[in-house]
C-alpha cells in the first residue's frame, strides 16, 4: 500500500510541482519537505484509522447518513405540487438536506449559480484540508505557511477536487465500473454453463421422452433431499452458534481501552448522556444498528411488504428488549 501511495504522490509532484519548480531552481529540499509533510499526514491518518470503531462506522453511521439521503431524495421527487406550479427536485432536496458547500443549486438559466457553487465547493475543500492538517501536522510544520499552503492545494485541488470529485465520483465512471464488473461476472458464468453443458451432453442424448420425465422426478426428489439437508444444517449451525456464544468474549471497541464506553441501557434516556462536559460512547447491539433500517428503506419494504416489515421490526424489538435479551449488548446474537 505504501508503494502505491508513494507512486501516486510521485506522479502528482512530477506533473504539478516539478513542472514549474525545476524552472526556478534545482534545489530539491523544497520537494523533499513536501514529501515529508505528506508522509507524516499519511502515517497520522493510518494511526487514527486504527482507532476507529469500524462496526459503528460501517454498520450504523454511514447507513444512517445514506438512509437520510434516500428519504430526502424520494421526498424531493415525490412532490405534491400540481401544474402550473413547478418545483425543482434539486431545490427541494437541498432544502431538506442543506449543504452549504454545494449551494446555491445550479440553474440552467443562470450560469452564475454554477460558478458560485464551484467557488463554494473549492472553499469548502480548502477549509476541510486546513482543519485536517491542523490536527495531523506538528506545530513546527504548521509554522511554515509556504509548505502548508502548497500541501493544502495538492490535497484540496489535485486529489480531492480533480481525482475524487471530478473523476471517481462521476456517474459515467461509476456506470463504466459497474458494467465492467457485470461483464466479467457474466463471462465467468457463461464459461461455467458451457463447461457443464459439454460434460452432460452425451448422457442427455440417451434419454428419451419417458426417461426425461423420470429424470425430472428424480431431480425433484434430490432437490427436496438437498433442501432438507440444508435446513437441518442451518438449524444445527444456529443452535451451535447460540450455545458457543456464551463462552465467547464480549464485543470490544477502540474506546474500551480508554474507559469511555458506557453500557447500553434501553431504559435510560438519551438526555442523561449529554450531562456533563464529556461525551460518552454508547455501546449498542448489532441488531439496533441503522444498516437494517437502511436496507429496508432502500428496497422499499415498508410500502411493498408492510406486513413483513412490521413482523421483522417486531422480531428485532423482541430480540433486543424481550425476555433474555438474546440480541442485547453482549448477548448470544451480539457476540
Amino acid at each position: 500500500m505504501d508503494l502505491q501511495l508513494y507512486a501516486f504522490l510521485a506522479i502528482i509532484l512530477r506533473e504539478f510541482v516539478q513542472s514549474w519548480y525545476s524552472k526556478i531552481t534545482t534545489d530539491e529540499n523544497f520537494v523533499a519537505e513536501i514529501i515529508h509533510i505528506i508522509a507524516h499526514c499519511s502515517r497520522a491518518l493510518e494511526q487514527r484509522f486504527r482507532k476507529v470503531d469500524l462496526e459503528s462506522l460501517l454498520l450504523d453511521e454511514i447507513p444512517d447518513l445514506l438512509d437520510k439521503h434516500i428519504t430526502a431524495y424520494r421526498t424531493a421527487h415525490r412532490g405534491i405540487a400540481r401544474p402550473p406550479i413547478d418545483v425543482h427536485p434539486r431545490e427541494v432536496y437541498h432544502a431538506l438536506c442543506p449543504l452549504p458547500h454545494l449551494a446555491p443549486v445550479p440553474c440552467p438559466d443562470d450560469p452564475l449559480t454554477t460558478s458560485d457553487q464551484r467557488e463554494n465547493e473549492a472553499l469548502y475543500r480548502q477549509l476541510l484540508v486546513q482543519g485536517v492538517l491542523a490536527i495531523l501536522l506538528p506545530t513546527e510544520d504548521l509554522e511554515n505557511p509556504c509548505l502548508t499552503a502548497l500541501v493544502e492545494q495538492i490535497f484540496s485541488e489535485l486529489i480531492i477536487g480533480n481525482v475524487i470529485a471530478n473523476k471517481a465520483s462521476q456517474p459515467w465512471l461509476l456506470y463504466e465500473g459497474i458494467c465492467i464488473t457485470a461483464r466479467v461476472l457474466q463471462e465467468k458464468k457463461m464459461k461455467q454453463e458451457s463447461t457443464i453443458a459439454t460434460s452432460t451432453q452425451p448422457s442427455d442424448a440417451k434419454l428419451d421422452g419417458k426417461g426425461g420425465r423420470r429424470w425430472s422426478i428424480r431431480g425433484m426428489f434430490l432437490g427436496l433431499i438437498q433442501l432438507g439437508i440444508l435446513l437441518v444444517g442451518s438449524i444445527r449451525f444456529i443452535t451451535m452458534a447460540l450455545v458457543m456464544a456464551s463462552s465467547l468474549p464480549p464485543r470490544t471497541t477502540p474506546f474500551d481501552e480508554k474507559g469511555v464506553v458506557t453500557d447500553y441501557d434501553e431504559d435510560k434516556d438519551d438526555k442523561s448522556l449529554s450531562g456533563g462536559g464529556r461525551c460518552a460512547f454508547v455501546k449498542a447491539p448489532i441488531l439496533s444498528f441503522r444498516v437494517w433500517t437502511c436496507l429496508g428503506n432502500l428496497i422499499e419494504m415498508g410500502s411493498r411488504m408492510p406486513w413483513l416489515d412490521g413482523f421483522l421490526s417486531l422480531l428485532q424489538v423482541g430480540a433486543i428488549h424481550g425476555p433474555g435479551r438474546i440480541a442485547g449488548v453482549d448477548g448470544f446474537v451480539d457476540r
